[in-house]
């Protein structure tokens, strides 16, 4: 497996994105990261309005030592450690970067396995001898072991023996806890690749707004065969 970890980032270069297009047009750091009882309340906040893992993120976050939950806040807004989220990730494996001393981590993968069948039932002459698969490539950050941000292609995919008859629509999702920013997603694309590669994909396009007005896209794939998953990458 040959993986390389680009310095590129979603956040990473300026564009032609202003400051008025960011969440916080004005470019002034979070009012959420203020201090560790800001953070924690603006949780609380992503938790009332529906957010089911907030909830237990603020715990986690809580537990950390004063000093930790103080360097977090810090952490979450400095981009020099955000600049290496963007991974380029080409064959089946993992990638992983560790900085400030094992702080902050950027990690990716994929997974795959079996599902329900989505198409006519097993005794159809399309159904017989094949079998319903997905797989997913994922990128995510953690600071202190607390897992930030993270997006997540899928693809769904039919079989039959080696052969990859059918790609069923793709998925993306994600979730952010970075006060002041803001992941969304094109429709998810999907295809089969040529012979003799015969993958199933699903590729996707995140637009990463950053606070200070600095806004940066990622194009997110994942392909897979009758083995499962052969790869994904996320890059700018």
């Amino acid at each position: 497996m040959a993986a390389a970890v680009s310095a590129t980032v979603l956040a990473g270069l300026p564009s032609a994105a202003t400051a008025d297009s960011s969440p916080n047009a004005a470019g002034v750091r979070p009012a959420a990261t203020a201090s560790p009882k800001a953070y924690a309340d603006w949780l609380k906040a992503k938790a009332e309005a529906g957010d089911g893992d907030a909830a237990e993120y603020s715990k986690k976050y809580q537990a950390l030592p004063a000093e930790k939950q103080k360097r977090y806040l810090e952490y979450i807004n400095d981009r020099s450690y955000f600049d290496v989220f963007a991974n380029t990730v080409e064959g089946k494996g993992a990638a992983r970067t560790v900085m400030a001393d094992g702080d902050v981590v950027v990690s990716s993968g994929g997974d795959s396995g079996s599902e329900a069948a989505k198409g006519p039932g097993e005794s159809s002459p399309e159904a017989a001898g094949s079998r319903d698969m997905w797989a997913s490539h994922w990128v995510k950050v953690k600071y202190f072991g607390l897992e930030a941000t993270r997006v997540t292609v899928k693809t769904s995919y039919r079989v039959k023996g080696k052969n990859t008859t059918k790609v069923y629509p793709g998925a993306a999702w994600h979730k952010n806890y970075i006060p002041g920013t803001e992941l969304t997603h094109t429709p998810v694309d999907e295809w089969i690749s040529a012979e003799p590669a015969d993958n199933a994909h699903s590729e996707t396009v995140w637009t990463f707004e950053w606070w200070t007005g600095i806004e940066d896209t990622g194009r997110h794939r994942v392909w897979a065969d009758y083995s499962g998953s052969k790869g994904g990458y996320l890059k700018t």
